[in-house]
């Protein structure tokens, strides 16, 4: 039977109450999007108890559409977008594919159901022997590493981790075991190893994609929010013109790059020849390296040559952008620019990188 089946079997009290903590069950056997145990785990915990509580048995249910319901949007706009992308001839990244497909939390309470379920992984690991690999001791210590430091600051990962799990990532799923091999429990160890990793990973990293047209909406709330924290610029577009020139102008006229993080837009770039137009973060997502991300995108994409102003005043993104290897060409008075305020020109040529601490 369905999911919907089972859920409605939930809430109709005419049955018996023990049917209807079985068909919960039997729910998440059907949406499970961190694993059985993970996914019953974290909706129970949250709700009560499940098997003698009614009202417990509705709030578990309730947290488990939630989250579905977050699931089924995202994968009709992920279908929708790639009907027009298809015409484009563009492919979906493996990142991204992994990301749709791979371990991870749907929803509002992304964040509470990964860090919960990496909490209890990390602890079942901990009274597993760890299986003698020689050459895999340094990439289970490294990963280690990541997930602790992630479990001791309340879920946020250290930023000097970035590039370091991403890299673990992909060695872990490079690793092949024979079913046959005499390395007892080993292909378990490192898959649970790989679930934490990926967990962490999509819970803290940034999905880096090609924009469409029906991130418009959520690319305009990223900027008109980043751009109201400056409070030195003037007022000279209403948000519905705004919203307008984003669609009409940066979303189709740019090659513009989103950042999503737990299925929403957190940031985005974009760029027209050599140059980066645009780059913002939602105040809400900084300090996640959402705009690290997106410059290293940029990066990869005009790997040459990439220029781009900013406000003088706007010091906190000058020194962002000359830890990412960005030299101060020109200040200029701003007579070019429709705010009439000072900018300066930043250029940064092919080789250049970034500094070690860059956190953004």
């Amino acid at each position: 039977m369905s999911f919907g089946t089972y859920a409605r079997r939930v809430r109709n009290q005419d049955l018996p109450y023990g049917l209807r903590y079985t068909s919960l069950r039997c729910a998440v056997e059907r949406y499970m999007p961190v694993g059985h145990h993970a996914t019953w785990d974290y909706i129970t915990g949250r709700a009560g108890r499940v098997r003698t509580d009614e009202a417990a048995l509705l709030r578990a249910l309730d947290i488990l559409e939630t989250s579905r319901e977050a699931w089924l949007a995202e994968m009709a706009a992920f279908a929708l977008r790639r009907t027009t992308e298809k015409r484009d001839r563009r492919t979906v990244s493996a990142d991204e594919h992994r990301y749709r497909h791979g371990w991870r939390w749907p929803g509002p309470d992304a964040h509470e159901a990964t860090h919960q379920t990496v909490q209890t992984l990390w602890a079942r690991r901990r009274r597993l022997p760890f299986p003698e690999v020689p050459s895999l001791v340094t990439l289970d210590s490294t990963v280690a590493d990541c997930v602790q430091t992630y479990l001791r600051r309340g879920g946020a990962l250290h930023p000097d981790h970035r590039d370091v799990l991403r890299s673990c990532l992909a060695d872990l799923r490079a690793v092949r075991f024979d079913y046959r091999s005499p390395i007892s429990g080993a292909f378990g160890y490192f898959l649970r190893l790989r679930k934490m990793a990926e967990l962490v990973a999509h819970d803290a990293l940034p999905l880096i994609r090609r924009a469409w047209h029906g991130d418009a909406e959520r690319i305009a709330d990223v900027f008109l929010a980043a751009r109201g924290r400056m409070t030195y610029l003037p007022r000279l577009h209403t948000e519905k013109e705004t919203r307008a020139w984003i669609a009409g102008v940066v979303v189709a006229r740019h090659e513009t790059w989103v950042a999503e993080l737990h299925g929403q837009v957190a940031g985005f770039a974009a760029l027209d020849d050599r140059w980066l137009e645009h780059l913002y973060v939602a105040p809400e997502a900084q300090g996640h390296g959402i705009g690290s991300a997106l410059l290293a995108q940029a990066g990869k994409v005009r790997p040459r040559l990439l220029n781009l102003h900013v406000f003088q005043q706007n010091t906190g993104a000058r020194r962002f952008y000359e830890r990412h290897g960005f030299a101060l060409v020109a200040l200029r008075d701003g007579d070019d620019n429709e705010e009439n305020l000072p900018d300066a020109h930043y250029r940064r040529p092919a080789g250049a990188e970034p500094a070690p601490d860059s956190r953004r």
